[in-house]
This record gives structure tokens, C-alpha cells and sequence, in this order.
């Protein structure tokens, strides 16, 4: 699942722009001159700028070029999930805070809802995922669900919070995660997780339901995340297919 060119560009660009490589009030360099250094198209270049005014990180006035405007996304957390590294890289910048872990047999109810098996026996790692750079605002609450056979991976989660679950039991265990499944809807935050997620209760939330899935379809780890609906973003593309 390779990254589009765009992406990769515009990350490149994010990265810069946080390590003040192209500091807040300065030009980004011009398109024909992002052309030459990237080897890319004026196509893949303004692309990538679109990605960057979508998070609030730049902003374009004609004769005057691409500004600088802040050192990171709106809000602190924007994002674009376009391929399972981009998701693999995100949680890289962040910390996992594991608050519970449960081993239970799925039900009938459970399974529907996750893609589980019922009757087969789980565990679910619940935490809270904060962004270094803005710790007192929790970005999300996560379950994570996975069969017992992988049970081992949960003290590998405690020691290197800033991996995927997921990636660490594909790394112990030889799989493969070659699709993740996702589902958003909008919710209201309860006054129990808003109270975790230092957010009002009864505010708005976005709840995402990914199933990681191997090539043959078969479910590796499920997971459910709740953010507050002031700190994240999912930015989607969908590309017409030309066939």
C-alpha cells in the first residue's frame, strides 16, 4: 500500500514547518521550485499545498506565494489517513496511556458490533492517547480488541506506547495487516469519558471503528476510538476510478 506522492510531500512539508525549518510568518518555497526539489508535478505540488490549508498550516495569496500561518494542524489534530503506515506513523507522535486491560469471552452482542468471534476468548486494552505537544488535552479514547492467543503484545504495549498494537503483534506474531475496515459516526460524550478526556459532557465526539484485517479477510485486531470532536480530523480522498 504505497503512499501517493502528494502525501508524502505534504508530510515532508508538516515536518518542516514543525521543526521551524519554515517558520510561522515565512514563504514556503514556490511551486516551480518544489516541483524541482521533489521531482514532481505542479499537479502532485498544489495537492499536497491543498493538504496543508486543509489543517490550517498554510494559507496561498496570488502574487504573494504560500504562508506559513502555524506550526501545527488546527487544533492540534488533523490528519490524513490515506494507507496503513499513515496510521502506523500517526501513532508515532502520540503516547499511549493504558488505563484497563480485560480478558472476556466474546457474546453474541460484542461480536456483531466488532467483527469478533463469539464464544472465543479476547482481550481489550483501553487507554487514553495523548499528543506530546498537547498533553492536557487527551486526543482520544481507544479499545483495543485482539484474541488471547496474542496476549503477550499487552506488556509489549506498556513498554513502546508509540506502537500500534496492531504493528506489534504482526511483528511477534508473522502477520500482516493488509487492509483496516472503518466506520464514523457521531456520538455524544458521556460524563465518565468526558471527564477522562477533559472535554464537556455531552459534547460532540467522533467514533471510529477499524477492523485490521490480513489478505484473506481474516480480522487481526479490532479496535474502537472516541475523540473529542475539537481535536481530530479524518481527512478522506476519493479518486474516480478510470476503468
Amino acid at each position: 500500500m504505497n503512499e501517493t506522492r502528494y502525501a508524502v510531500l505534504a508530510r515532508d512539508l508538516m515536518e518542516g514547518i514543525g521543526s521551524g525549518k519554515y517558520p510561522v510568518g515565512s514563504l514556503l518555497p514556490t511551486e516551480f521550485e518544489l516541483c524541482e526539489l521533489y521531482e514532481v508535478s505542479r499537479h502532485t505540488v498544489r495537492a499536497a499545498i491543498n493538504q496543508l490549508q486543509t489543517q490550517g498550516l498554510v494559507s496561498r495569496r496570488k502574487r504573494v506565494g504560500t504562508r506559513v500561518e502555524a506550526s501545527s494542524p488546527r487544533g492540534g489534530y488533523s490528519h490524513s489517513l490515506a494507507t496503513v503506515s499513515d496510521l502506523a506513523h500517526l501513532a508515532e507522535t502520540q503516547q499511549r496511556d493504558i488505563q484497563d486491560v480485560r480478558h472476556f469471552v466474546a457474546d453474541i452482542a460484542q461480536a456483531k458490533r466488532l467483527g469478533l468471534q463469539p464464544g472465543e476468548h479476547y482481550f481489550c486494552v483501553s487507554s487514553v492517547r495523548i499528543d506530546r505537544e498537547h498533553p492536557n488535552a487527551p486526543l482520544c479514547w481507544t479499545d483495543v480488541y485482539a484474541q488471547d492467543d496474542y496476549a503477550e503484545v499487552i506488556e509489549q504495549a506498556r513498554e513502546q506506547p508509540g506502537v500500534l498494537i496492531a504493528t506489534l503483534i504482526e511483528a511477534g506474531f508473522g502477520r500482516y495487516i493488509d487492509v483496516i475496515d472503518q466506520q464514523v459516526r457521531a456520538v455524544l460524550l458521556d460524563a465518565a469519558l468526558a471527564k477522562k478526556l477533559n472535554a464537556e459532557p455531552g459534547s460532540p465526539g467522533l467514533k471510529i471503528l477499524r477492523q485490521y484485517r490480513d489478505d484473506s479477510g481474516e480480522l487481526i485486531v479490532a479496535s474502537e476510538t472516541i475523540h473529542p470532536d475539537d481535536r481530530f480530523t479524518l481527512v478522506l480522498q476519493m479518486k474516480r476510478d478510470r476503468s
